[in-house]
């Protein structure tokens, strides 16, 4: 099936099944979208600016409603041994990694199970996860997340919850954000798909392990991006992860955007994740 000029694929991994879409030619870059719902990366798979790519536009398990629904709780290492296995069953030996929010997450693990696997990683936003954020403000973020996800177990209203999460995470203009990017069926979709991500993904996040002695084994170069307009939180997260990392960092703050940049300005993204990616190029034959 296309999307566009996309092939979908599915590929069976364990119990699971995973899907993406493949487009272009070129060094392979592997997106890995945010939480909530799939659709973060559509428009910026499409840009022109990763014209001279191999884009693979994964969507998450757990975010695919025509797939059976995981039969277990995925933890972010599941979700990064998924993407391992997309990579594997195309034969690529390496590939530049973008991610979103948890998908920064997604990508900071699979480079530290699979590091052969990753010549880059594009992170932007990381998620606000217990692990990363300052001592002082991370029992606040890991009570928080608990609220959430025993709120969505227990039937609260997702459209709500979807709200009130992307008004305070986001941005109080998301709405039009994403009606501009994905249309009023991406919107509706979005919040149909979100109950996912507030029972099983947020725990997910809330007990994902990263510290120092696992940070010191990512060698690869990062660079982070960052909203101007976001919290002060996820500027701090991001200043602490690049003192945890041992590869060589890099931080660009884009003025006037927040959480939403991927879907705000994806030709800015873009233009940044090209420019960094070709100045750490991969040497092996793919």
């Amino acid at each position: 099936m296309t999307n566009g000029n996309a092939v979908r694929r599915r590929l069976d991994v364990g119990e699971e099944t995973v899907e993406f879409f493949e487009r272009g030619d070129g060094e392979p870059l592997l997106l890995v979208h945010a939480g909530v719902f799939d659709a973060w990366f559509t428009p910026l798979a499409h840009d022109a600016t990763l014209k001279d790519f191999r884009v693979l536009q994964t969507r998450r398990v757990g975010y695919d409603t025509t797939a059976p629904k995981p039969g277990r709780h995925l933890t972010i290492a599941d979700h990064a041994r998924h993407c391992a296995a997309i990579l594997d069953s195309l034969q690529i030996q390496r590939a530049h990694v973008l991610g979103h929010s948890s998908g920064s997450l997604i990508g900071l693990q699979l480079a530290v199970e699979r590091p052969e696997l990753v010549q880059s990683l594009v992170l932007v936003e990381p998620a606000i996860a217990p692990a990363l954020a300052p001592p002082n403000e991370a029992a606040g973020i890991r009570e928080s997340y608990q609220a959430m996800a025993a709120m969505a177990r227990a039937g609260a209203d997702l459209v709500a919850l979807f709200d009130t999460f992307m008004r305070q995470v986001c941005a109080q203009d998301y709405r039009d954000v994403l009606l501009a990017a994905l249309g009023p069926e991406g919107i509706q979709r979005a919040e149909r798909d979100c109950g996912f991500f507030f029972r099983e993904e947020v725990p997910a996040v809330q007990h994902w392990t990263f510290d120092r002695a696992i940070a010191s084994r990512i060698a690869q170069p990062v660079l982070f991006v960052q909203g101007g307009d976001s919290p002060s939180i996820v500027h701090a997260i991001i200043a602490h992860i690049a003192t945890m990392l041992a590869a060589d960092t890099e931080t660009t703050t884009i003025p006037g955007t927040d959480h939403l940049l991927p879907l705000r300005d994806p030709a800015t993204l873009g233009r940044l994740t090209a420019d960094f990616t070709r100045r750490h190029r991969i040497t092996a034959h793919i």
